[in-house]
């Protein structure tokens, strides 16, 4: 023991100037560190979209498109107020430059007690949004739901601390095994007919374990104090951030809440669905970068020209692989949704399709938004938010009531037409613009496109001559040879450039 306890307080000692002092390690290292991290939310993202696509599968197949939809308005309003109750503090706490317990602690309490706020708040608005909605049974999801906002208050910095010292591995692990548990416990309701309600179970179980293994993986303790100057700039800091984010969310959830007036409740299962499929691409091809993303722009913002070669970087990994998925998840859409989730969900697949085109255009903002909060621009970020939000929620009222197709193709052309002054502002900041961006996506996107409609040339074929499922297998498996020789071909410096990041510890 006299021997092992030095040892165990060096390694206590290093993580924490790990997470005091995040610049002063030199540019490779937070590019090599960052992929290192990268690697693992990968590699648990893929535990977790086979995991959560297999428990949505058999949901899907037992609950129908009005209760998916019910939870989906309920979701809307938890994930905005979610948004609220974080107020931006874990940012904070992962930005800031030199990190003191007095600052950590304080922001804990302060998020904790502004969970309990919006728990509260949901609560007591709950009926008049069920009766906004003419759904009485929304009332009790969105009354259990609120006990949310204070599981994951409670485990939120704890979280953050483990990203400053690119502790990516233990919160990989944690969201698998939470995904675990809250799965199982949906399907064991699901089977035993309890609807919708596997659904709200299957969320406050995954929220509970999650916080309870990051509390396991971090082992802090904040003090039982509250430094008011702390509390002050973080929330001048994180009120901003979590606008900022409550704008982004709000931007796309905004569409259940306009389908829901304009349309039905099915249609909003519909979009939901589809929003879904896009989100299993993302899990693997672009949530693991940003994931990352925060932690290694903040370990850079000192160094532009670092900070904005590692933004190309991770934007060439991620669309290398994000685009063809997307594209050709959009050709075999038609087969691949009644397929995988029965023929009660067909009217998503034109949905699909057509949310499908924002590939490259999700991938570039999705690398670019952090940039603002890593570099203290959050006003900056706010407005552009908050001009996003205003554009999309004018597009869906306008394009809601020509159907459910209007309104996700409304939503592509916003996007498409709003992002080059996202890029533009983050050139005043970073050696970064719409040309160097649209540099690094022309090659993938111009691979993907000649993918996909190939695809869509063979599949009728293909189809008639195998059936449905053995066609669509095929059609893939055509999909993906065809891209990869394409990329070989006439991209062979993104392909180098996004397996030698992704394969950076093997070479």
């Amino acid at each position: 023991m006299s021997v092992g306890a030095p040892v165990l307080t060096e390694a206590a000692a290093a993580a924490e100037a790990a997470e005091r002092a995040p610049g002063l390690v030199s540019g490779a290292e937070v590019t090599g560190r960052s992929f290192d991290a990268a690697r693992w939310v990968a590699l648990a993202s893929v535990g977790n979209v086979v995991l959560s696509f297999g428990v949505f599968l058999v949901l899907a197949r037992l609950i129908g498109p009005a209760e998916f939809g019910m939870v989906a308005i309920a979701a809307v309003f938890i994930d905005i107020l979610q948004i609220v109750a974080r107020c931006g503090l874990p940012d904070a706490v992962v930005q800031r430059a030199d990190l003191d317990e007095d600052f950590a602690a304080t922001a804990f309490w302060v998020m904790l007690g502004t969970g309990a706020l919006c728990a509260a708040a949901l609560v007591a608005v709950a009926g008049p949004i069920a009766a906004m909605f003419d759904l009485p049974e929304l009332r009790p999801v969105l009354c259990a739901l609120s006990a949310c906002f204070v599981i994951t208050a409670a485990g939120a910095i704890h979280e953050a601390r483990l990203q400053r010292s690119f502790g990516f591995r233990k919160l990989a692990l944690r969201a698998l095994g939470s995904n675990i548990l809250g799965g199982a416990a949906a399907l064991a309701l699901a089977v035993s007919g309890y609807g919708v309600w596997s659904l709200v179970v299957q969320r406050l179980v995954a929220a509970t374990a999650t916080t309870l293994l990051t509390w396991a993986a971090s082992r802090w303790v904040p003090a039982r104090r509250l430094d008011l100057a702390a509390a002050r700039a973080q929330i001048a800091f994180g009120s901003r951030v979590f606008c900022t984010y409550l704008l982004l969310v709000a931007a796309i959830r905004s569409q259940e809440v306009i389908a829901a007036y304009f349309l039905s409740a099915a249609d909003v299962g519909y979009l939901r669905l589809a929003w879904r499929c896009i989100d299993l691409v993302s899990q693997v091809a672009v949530i693991p970068l940003t994931t990352v993303g925060l932690t290694t722009y903040a370990r850079l913002q000192d160094r532009p020209a670092d900070l904005a070669a590692t933004f190309h970087g991770f934007t060439a990994a991620s669309a290398f692989l994000a685009v063809p998925a997307f594209f050709g998840m959009a050709a075999v859409a038609p087969t691949l949704v009644p397929f995988l989730f029965g023929d009660q969900w067909h009217d998503a697949a034109p949905v699909l399709r057509i949310l499908a085109l924002l590939a490259p255009e999700f991938v570039a903002t999705s690398m670019l938004w952090m940039i603002f909060t890593a570099l203290g621009q959050t006003g900056m970020a706010l407005r552009l938010a908050g001009a996003q939000f205003a554009l999309g929620a004018a597009a869906a009222v306008v394009t809601a009531p020509l159907g459910l197709a209007a309104l996700a193709a409304g939503h592509v052309v916003r996007a498409y037409l709003f992002t080059p002054f996202i890029v533009d502002r983050v050139g005043r900041l970073v050696p970064v613009g719409n040309r160097s961006v649209f540099r690094v996506l022309t090659p993938v996107t111009a691979c993907a496109i000649v993918m996909a409609g190939l695809v869509l040339l063979v599949q009728g074929p293909i189809q008639d001559a195998l059936g449905d499922r053995l066609g669509l297998f095929a059609s893939v498996g055509i999909g993906i040879l065809a891209y990869a020789g394409l990329a070989q071909t006439y991209m062979r410096d993104t392909v180098r450039t996004a397996l030698g990041l992704f394969l950076r510890r093997a070479a």
